[in-house]
């Protein structure tokens, strides 16, 4: 048995994952201290783990500051943390892709750390559209030269973020800066696109958020197909797709639930809108709406449920333009977010045959990865015996 910190910030598209990672670990017997912030004391305590805080959590004026927030206040964190930690004798430290305190405090105490990054792998690569634009593969010479030039600032940002890592580090008396052992890339292959390499260290586990812990929500009794609609999870974005999709659809033969934080609950005649867990939901769902986040999209998918995107932010845009690729996604783009055409777009895919094919193909590949798979990838960190990745398939049966 090993003693494993699992370290993530609160937003559920992160905690979520981590979380899910933490209680496989714990089911295989290690003892896991799982850190994080408020809203996940329920949803950890159905999985035997308990939620330590993290010190110095609260927001700083220079937050709007991307590499401030990762690096400077990373560091700032990661003392006080490896303090908490260093008396319970950690073998390991998870740390979220974007909670670089759990890197820096593991190198403070001398031990690996494993990354978990909880969507596609976000490496640029000359080969493909910029990471995170959701732009489409290039079809022409002067595509791809525009595509290869933003790759290039791209690398040029990630080069000034390392530098401002190194300083952060050198701030905590820190050498240098350590990589990860691992990179645990939690989607699914098929949503992967080619690439001429592949890094070592990224092995794609598939899926690795839980539900939270909170009441079921019952859907509209009927027979008519039930579509599923979540506002994001993230904090400081509007949720308006909710109340967008309620004007769309509550007039047609359709059962809608939304699942939102910020919409005053309501049970009406072919609608429900409420706070509640996604999976038993999707189970029973012929389609699902949301903004493209990484966790919502793989439950669906999970599901063999086919989606409606609107992308709002950060990776969803990127994860929108893969699931499109995929088959198994319609993208509506936030400008064009009115009850009109969502309605539009949820009748075409809700028609769309191919859509429901590809979308029950991704299931069988989350069918057979996630958690357990993670979980036992972290044990072989734990023992140096890390196998070098090869590619998004890898974990998949021979023939899949």
């Amino acid at each position: 048995m090993a003693r494993i910190a699992v370290v993530a910030g609160p937003d559920p598209g992160h905690a979520l994952p981590a979380l899910g990672l933490a209680a496989s670990l714990r089911a295989r017997g290690h003892a896991v201290r799982f850190l994080s912030g408020d809203g996940h004391d329920a949803t950890a305590a159905r999985h035997d783990l308990s939620v330590t805080r993290l010190p110095l959590l609260g927001p700083t004026d220079a937050d709007d500051d991307i590499g401030h927030r990762l690096w400077t206040r990373a560091a700032a964190m990661a003392v006080p943390l490896a303090a908490a930690l260093r008396p319970w004798q950690a073998h390991l430290v998870v740390a979220d892709t974007i909670t670089r305190c759990g890197a820096f405090a593991a190198q403070l105490l001398g031990v690996p750390w494993v990354e978990v990054v909880p969507h596609h792998l976000d490496d640029p690569a000359d080969e493909l559209p910029p990471v995170g634009l959701g732009r489409r593969p290039p079809r022409s010479a002067p595509r791809r030269a525009v595509d290869r030039h933003i790759v290039g600032l791209q690398r040029r940002s990630l080069a000034l973020g390392a530098q401002q890592a190194e300083a952060a580090a050198a701030g905590i008396g820190l050498g240098h800066v350590a990589p990860p052992v691992l990179r645990l890339i939690g989607t699914l292959p098929g949503l992967e696109r080619p690439r001429l390499t592949w890094p070592p260290d990224a092995h794609v586990v598939g899926p690795l958020a839980l539900d939270p812990a909170l009441p079921e929500l019952t859907p509209p009794v009927g027979e008519s197909p039930l579509v599923v609609v979540t506002d994001s999870t993230a904090t400081d974005v509007d949720r308006q797709l909710g109340a967008v999709a309620i004007r769309a659809l509550a007039r047609m033969d359709l059962r809608v639930v939304v699942t939102s934080s910020s919409m005053t609950p309501l049970e009406a005649p072919g609608v429900t809108v409420g706070r509640g867990p996604h999976a038993p939901l999707l189970a029973q769902a012929a389609l699902a709406v949301g903004f493209g986040g990484a966790g919502f999209v793989s439950k669906a998918l999970t599901a063999g449920v086919p989606l409606v995107v609107v992308p709002l932010q950060g990776d969803q845009r990127e994860g929108a333009a893969r699931l499109r690729e995929a088959g198994a996604g319609r993208v509506l783009p936030l400008r064009a977010l009115r009850p009109s055409r969502l309605r539009w777009a949820v009748v075409r895919q809700l028609a769309d045959h191919d859509a429901r094919t590809a979308a029950r193909g991704l299931a069988r590949e989350a069918a057979v990865l996630g958690p357990d798979l993670a979980a036992r990838l972290v044990e072989a960190a734990l023992t140096g015996r890390v196998p070098d990745a090869t590619g998004p398939r890898q974990h998949l049966p021979a023939g899949a």
